[in-house]
């Protein structure tokens, strides 16, 4: 299981824009510790980030931002067969201006069980995502509109901004599967049935003995005992 996949046109230059009409129209910057709570649940920052927030002036703003970002993000089948999303949380905008960062932290396991960050801007120096993968720092830097989606446990940090300032979305995504052999098994039905033909069976006996209808059940059996589990 890959640790993290990028999708380097995750939102296209009209999404990024009406993201950006959005922050003028409806948000304003706030510090953003007010996100931030230690490994303990507490709220000790203790100079953890340096960064803002963008919150809305009402309840719509969120909405639309959210319309924006999975209308487009969900229509990527990777990110599907990646996280086997059974619902994200309402996207937060952050921006790092210079001399801003966010030292290594471990995101709450509540959010999810996996991350993403989508870069709305790459007319910034510095800010690169770093994420710690087998004993090894990966550093990631998008083009405007790419993402990453990484598994909510890995270490990570956002290196110091040195000139511009760095905008990204970000939300945590949670998915029936905490197995990794299951994860495994469900992705390979997942792209087995995306090769057959789908037939529409005219009884169960035909049913019985397609290839993909027989798949499509074990796929089903492998998310209805996660359910069991949870």
């Amino acid at each position: 299981m890959s640790d993290f996949i990028i999708i380097e046109e995750n939102l296209t230059p009209n999404d990024i824009n009406d993201i950006y009409y959005l922050i003028d129209q409806f948000g304003t910057w706030v510090d953003g510790n007010v996100s931030y709570f230690d490994d303990d649940g507490g709220k000790n920052t203790d100079g953890i980030k340096k960064n803002l927030q963008l919150s809305f002036s009402d309840n719509s703003g969120p909405q639309k931002l959210s319309d924006i970002v999975f209308s487009r993000n969900n229509s990527h089948k990777s990110f599907q067969d990646y996280t086997i999303p059974i619902e994200s949380t309402i996207p937060l905008i952050s921006r790092t201006g210079v001399g801003g960062y966010y030292n290594p932290h471990h995101d709450n396991p509540s959010n999810g069980e996996f991350s993403t960050t989508i870069f709305l801007n790459d007319n910034f120096e510095g800010g690169e995502l770093c994420l710690w993968i087998n004993d090894k720092e990966e550093r990631i830097k998008l083009s405007a509109g790419g993402s990453v989606t990484y598994k909510t446990g890995i270490p990570h940090m956002v290196r110091k901004v040195t000139k511009g300032h760095r905008d990204a979305v970000v939300f945590w995504t949670r998915s029936p599967f905490s197995d990794p052999f299951d994860i495994e098994i469900y992705r390979g039905l997942a792209k087995a049935l995306r090769y057959l033909k789908r037939n529409h069976n005219a009884t169960l006996e035909e049913a019985n003995e397609d290839p993909a209808f027989i798949l499509m059940n074990l796929r089903n059996s492998l998310i209805r005992k996660s359910f069991k589990k949870s």
